[in-house]
């Protein structure tokens, strides 16, 4: 169905009560903030949120939070705000009692805080990745959601593209056998790096609440570079692990079943680009109690992205991600068993072969469904949790130079890695509150 037929349908699902918020009735739009409109802000506004509210009837844009006051104008001029409507405080849009659901996108050390804030005042939460910048703060961003009843939706779009989808069907169904191993990459070419965005002239300490942006980040004197290439500072952000890699290992574990690592490791470098603290080049691999995951990223070649696309290895056979279509293709060994089950040599299933844009906007529809009908999102916060946990590690494995070890039935992060083999006797593998995700979903 096409996004814009997917969302007048969602829109007329029928009425819904919004926990403690408002009841919103069979033709009440969603009421939304938005709280940073910057880069991926202004994005979320033109791509998907305004569309919804003036094509499709959905929501509607209430409000809008920002400190630089370019990115203020920005938003009034964007959505046809009244001067009252754009906050400088996130905490005065989320003190308003029109708006049932923010769209939190804000640099990475700013979303814990403001989700927890953002619930604990009623509200529902459509949150960029990476979920958080540490793990503690995603450990108590899911306690809050479990505690409130809020809907939160991790904004890492592949987890809505089919292709994974289709994949976790073939690994319920049997035809893989266990799976052992996985991997993905995400690449990109850049002259000079990845995150070189425009510096604006009016950038400046009267121009932007340089305290504010700070926040729990140590303190330190103005920069526009920091402020608008965050991503390539420690401060700030976890790099290509935080940005680009938890989009990767997200699908990954949505089609396999959400679970914690129990060892991950990183390695990488500062290879062709000076002008940043964080890897320009960087892999990191994660082993769960019952296989392992290999992600990578570089910004100075695309080839990964076709050399080490996404793949599933099972003992019988193994998946791979293809543009338009998902492949199985046999392990020689089970190659006879297998034609005899299918009755071909490999099985390929076309699917969507979705652009970055199409999945962003799926993923916010999942999110706009289920804020009307109380259903946990395909990316809820639990889920987040978990992947964040791997990809923090990574970042913390990369900048220690050790191996990190984690307890999934403690939530711990180890001081000594267990030993090689079996990460943890028993059920580690699994979280027992969230069953794998191919249960979590009736297979067709």
């Amino acid at each position: 169905m096409p996004p814009k037929a997917y969302a007048r349908r969602m829109f007329l699902a029928g009425t819904a009560a919004l926990g403690a918020g408002r009841a919103l009735g069979a033709n009440d739009r969603i009421g939304v903030g938005i709280i940073g409109v910057g880069n991926i802000g202004t994005r979320h506004l033109q791509r998907r949120l305004l569309p919804m509210m003036r094509q499709d009837g959905i929501l509607s844009v209430v409000a809008a939070c920002d400190i630089y006051e370019r990115a203020k104008f920005r938003a009034k001029e964007l959505i046809g705000l009244a001067d009252a409507d754009i906050h400088h405080a996130y905490e005065d849009l989320l003190a308003r009692d029109d708006v049932d659901a923010v769209v939190v996108a804000t640099p990475d050390h700013w979303h814990a805080r403001m989700a927890i804030d953002a619930m604990r005042a009623g509200k529902d939460v459509y949150l960029e990745k990476p979920m958080s910048k540490t793990i503690d703060e995603a450990r108590q961003i899911a306690a809050v959601a479990s505690e409130t009843g809020r809907i939160l939706q991790v904004g890492s779009q592949w987890v809505s593209d089919p292709a994974y989808d289709e994949a976790r069907r073939m690994i319920g169904s049997g035809l893989t056998g266990p799976i052992v191993m996985a991997q993905s990459s995400y690449s990109s070419n850049h002259a000079n790096g990845v995150w070189q965005y425009y510096v604006d002239e009016e950038a400046s300490p009267t121009t932007i609440d340089w305290d504010r942006f700070l926040g729990n980040a140590p303190s330190q004197p103005f920069s526009g570079e920091r402020f608008f290439r965050w991503r390539k500072y420690w401060d700030f952000s976890g790099g290509i692990g935080t940005d680009f890699l938890y989009h990767r290992l997200a699908p990954l574990l949505f089609a396999v079943g959400p679970r914690f690592p129990v060892r991950v490791s990183a390695h990488g470098g500062i290879y062709l680009f000076r002008n940043r603290e964080v890897p320009d080049t960087y892999s990191t691999t994660i082993e769960y109690d019952d296989l392992v995951v290999n992600i990578v990223g570089c910004s100075g070649s695309q080839a990964p992205n076709v050399l080490h696309g996404p793949a599933f290895f099972g003992q019988m056979s193994a998946i791979s991600i293809r543009p338009g279509s998902v492949r199985v293709t046999p392990e020689r060994l089970y190659a006879d068993s297998f034609r005899a089950r299918t009755g071909q040599a490999t099985v390929e299933v076309a699917v969507d072969n979705l652009d970055q844009q199409t999945a962003r906007t799926n993923h916010m529809l999942d999110f706009l469904r289920c804020v009307r009908t109380r259903e946990k999102p395909i990316f809820d916060a639990r889920f987040g949790y978990q992947v964040m946990v791997a990809i923090r590690l990574g970042v913390d494995s990369y900048r220690q130079g050790r191996q990190m070890g984690f307890d999934p039935r403690t939530e711990a992060v180890l001081q000594q890695p267990a030993p090689r083999g079996r990460g943890f006797e028993g059920d580690g593998r699994n979280d027992p509150a969230a069953p794998p995700s191919y249960q979590k979903r009736p297979i067709a």
